[in-house]
């Protein structure tokens, strides 16, 4: 019972040991923080969005039919992509990387417990020898110790001011891959609507050349016109099948593609309801640039790292000031022969196996790192502002190439026209007809790769700026359903 008392005190002793230690680091932490609001919010808790332990599975099937807008897509993107769920839980290892740094100040607690038996055997009595008699002795000795830092003059704070600024680094690397995943799905979104036209084009084509076959064979039969005729008819109506088959593989492996940029593979049971159109945007490129560079994620990622560089430098720097720290034992040896108790408490002003030369060293590692980051960081702008000028210039010379190609395609029908129109007639041949087929074949493919290129352009500049365009309500062409 004896034994079992002392334990019982050990172990209450031991308790309040850990929570005297706690509060002390916490209302340290607090004295120390007061007037710094960002390190006070580095202790306060705050609410954390809830995250699912796997990523959601999207409830389309190929049962299904739908159909998606360019927003549905986006959102769909955002929710089931996969590498955007690894992004955001990339943001909670760097968040749990800033409490790491800031428990340095939380108590370091060891325990032990040291069981042992000794015996000793001698023969007592006369000198002739007599009785064999042994005694054994039993214990245990139970050690509880604890460490404290209070204060190591601002290395802590410098490292949890890195691991913070690398943090919101992360969060900013969460929104630039949200960033390129939009323009991804805008590209491959519009490729679709291009693969789109481009069948609907060839199947056009092959049905005007089937109707231009029955003709070339009416005339050969009343004998208005050669065999040639028919043969030429024939040869472009089996090349305008294959090309017709050449498109729709296109269009399947592009839906494919957005399929996987959603996060769902599997499914391709879907239809997307907007076409090609020619949008303008209210926005000069002077407040382009200066957009991008306040907002444009890439560049306020490589800002956080320079700072967390700069952070690194000053912890590496202060690797030579001591720390000053707390500490306390207490010892309860409990056996059969002895009763051993003992505590002990005191401060302390230490260094960590502090090596000159080799922190030196680490201070102009981190030195060069920092001048590194900054070098980083400068060229991230310049690239950004090169690439928003970039593509604002195309942004402009696509939208004459519309306007251009909408002419030559007005041009390419009228011809059309009246080529077919005097074929008809009997007055017009198949070299004629042909050529005129192809002009109008081209024209209209030129026009929906203009509009393609016009599409995507804007989708790079909105990646490049980090914000989407605002549009304008004005109508430059006019474009009626005839033309897509």
């Amino acid at each position: 019972m004896k034994c079992k008392k002392k334990q019982l005190i050990s172990l209450i002793i031991l308790s309040c040991f850990m929570l005297t230690s706690v509060d002390s680091a916490q209302a340290f932490l607090f004295r120390k923080n007061k007037n710094n609001t960002q390190a006070v919010s580095i202790t306060k808790s705050k609410p954390v969005k809830h995250k699912k332990d796997e990523t959601e599975q999207p409830p389309y099937t190929n049962e299904t039919h739908s159909v998606f807008t360019l927003n549905d897509c986006i959102e769909n993107a955002i929710k089931y992509n996969p590498s955007i769920q690894a992004s955001i839980y990339n943001e909670d290892v760097y968040k749990s990387r800033v409490g790491q740094a800031w428990a340095n100040y939380f108590p370091i607690i060891s325990a032990g417990l040291d069981a042992s038996r000794s015996g000793n055997k001698y023969t007592g009595g006369s000198p002739y020898g007599g009785p064999l008699k042994q005694y054994v002795t039993m214990g245990y000795v139970p050690t509880v110790s604890a460490d404290m830092m209070l204060f190591d003059f601002g290395k802590t704070k410098a490292t949890a001011d890195m691991a913070k600024r690398l943090y919101e680094a992360t969060k900013e690397d969460t929104k630039e891959n949200i960033n390129i995943l939009v323009y991804n799905i805008k590209s491959t979104y519009y490729n679709i609507l291009f693969a789109q036209a481009q069948v609907k084009v060839y199947e056009d084509t092959v049905a005007d050349y089937e109707l231009q076959l029955n003709q070339a064979w009416g005339f050969y039969r009343y004998g208005k016109k050669p065999k040639l005729d028919v043969v030429t008819a024939e040869y472009n109506l089996g090349k305008a099948n294959l090309n017709l088959v050449k498109a729709k593989n296109i269009l399947g492996v592009a839906k494919v593609q957005l399929s996987k940029i959603m996060g769902m593979p599997e499914y391709t049971n879907y239809e997307l309801s907007d076409q090609l159109t020619l949008n303008l945007f209210d926005i000069t490129e002077e407040d382009a640039i200066k957009t991008a560079l306040d907002v444009r994620p890439e560049l306020i990622a490589a800002k956080k790292s320079a700072d967390a560089a700069k952070m690194n430098l000053r912890a590496a720097r202060r690797e030579y000031t001591p720390n000053l720290g707390i500490y306390g034992s207490y010892v309860n040896g409990i056996g059969n022969d002895y009763d051993i108790s003992s505590g002990k408490i005191g401060l302390g002003l230490t260094y960590n196996s502090l090596n000159i030369l080799k922190v030196k060293k680490q201070v102009d590692e981190a030195k060069a790192e920092y001048k590194k980051a900054n070098a980083q960081y400068e060229d991230v702008k310049h690239e950004v502002y090169f690439n928003v000028k970039k593509n604002y210039m195309d942004l402009e010379t696509d939208r004459e190439a519309i306007i251009i190609a909408k002419l030559a395609l007005d041009q390419a029908k009228e011809q059309y026209r009246q080529v077919t129109g005097r074929y008809k007639a009997g007055v017009g041949d198949a070299i004629e007809l042909k050529d005129g087929e192809n002009t109008y074949l081209s024209a209209r493919l030129d026009f929906y790769n203009a509009m393609l290129n016009y599409n995507t352009t804007a989708a790079s500049l909105e990646r490049e700026i980090g914000l989407p365009l605002k549009l304008k309500n004005e109508t430059v062409l006019d474009i009626t359903q005839e033309d897509l």
